[in-house]
């Protein structure tokens, strides 16, 4: 089976990786506060501030939603043709 992309992405990504990796080993401090940026941002998208709050206080009965009954359509007769004809105008 062929590959996806061709062999020189995958020598253009592993350079990417190994420069990424080498600027990391050689300055980490430089990616520490990005990473805890990043991370902070992941966990509050994953567990969002109000599913941390447990109970709370009870909605209240005026935004309680009510029973509905369905509504009954009805028909209005329009003034135009029955006829699946063309306007007469064209």
């Amino acid at each position: 089976m062929r590959g996806r992309y061709p062999w020189s992405t995958y020598i253009v990504l592993g350079l990417i990786a190994l420069g990424i990796l080498a600027s990391i080993f050689r300055n980490p401090g430089a990616y520490i506060i990005p990473i805890l940026v990043f991370g902070i941002i992941f966990w509050l998208y994953k567990f969002p501030p109000n599913r941390w709050r447990r109970g709370g206080r009870p909605a209240s009965s005026r935004f309680a939603k009510a029973k509905r009954r369905n509504a009954s359509f009805r028909v209005i007769n329009g003034s135009k043709d029955s006829s699946d004809e063309p306007p007469k105008y064209h």
